[in-house]
């Protein structure tokens, strides 16, 4: 018994003389992991911290690159309106500023050849009916007459429909059935654009070809 208590006891001294000089060792072994970690952690934190505070000083440089392959809304109204003069293109542009992103926008170019046949009033009768079908003592052109903001393409496709139905001259057939019909209405009151807004200084836009259909 009494070996067996000198056993441990010795043991005992050993660990106690033993074991700190090796967690020292480790411990110094550990302490270059241990910077190099603490470094790497602070330069990431430093190139988030960097990415959050330019979402928030430059949210328009971050909205240009995610969007870069759309066209600005300058440039769609350029096209839209080719004829148009720089002060008309930022009065339209101003006009958009108001519009939501992802709400549809319809854009109608005169027909003049529509308007020799049948007038300035009744084109300027069909671009009121846009503005105004379905909406009580207002306006959703803001009086442009060319720029007609909606909230949604069901709006937008229903408004279609009912001035369609009150103004059918405003439509015509296509080219391919008009050799078909006698009195068929030839031209259209003018070239529908479809615009949408995917970013502040952004849009997607486009001409539906057959918006003003009758058929």
């Amino acid at each position: 018994m009494e070996k067996v208590e000198m056993f441990f006891s010795t043991l005992s001294w050993f660990t106690y003389a033993t074991v700190p000089p090796v967690c020292a060792f480790f411990g110094w072994l550990a302490f270059p992991f241990a910077f190099f970690t603490s470094i790497l952690a602070i330069v990431f934190g430093t190139v988030q911290l960097w990415k959050a505070i330019s979402n928030l000083t430059n949210p328009l440089s971050n909205e240009m690159s995610e969007y870069s392959n759309f066209a600005s809304t300058n440039e769609a109204l350029k096209t839209i309106f080719s004829q148009a003069s720089d002060e008309e293109i930022a009065k339209y542009e101003k006009q958009l500023d108001t519009v939501k992103i992802f709400d549809p926008v319809l854009i109608i170019t005169p027909n003049q050849t529509w308007i020799n046949q049948h007038g300035l009033p009744a084109y300027n009768a069909v671009m009121d009916a846009f503005a105004t079908n379905g909406l009580q003592n207002r306006r959703r052109d803001r009086n442009s007459r060319s720029i007609f903001h909606f909230t949604e393409n069901e709006e937008l496709y229903t408004v279609r429909r009912n001035v369609r139905n009150l103004i059918p001259n405003a439509f015509f057939v296509p080219t391919s059935l008009q050799s078909q019909l006698s009195n068929a209405q030839l031209h259209p009151v003018g070239t529908a654009w479809i615009l949408l807004k995917v970013a502040a200084l952004k849009s997607d836009f486009g001409e539906d070809e057959n918006f003003f259909h009758v058929i």
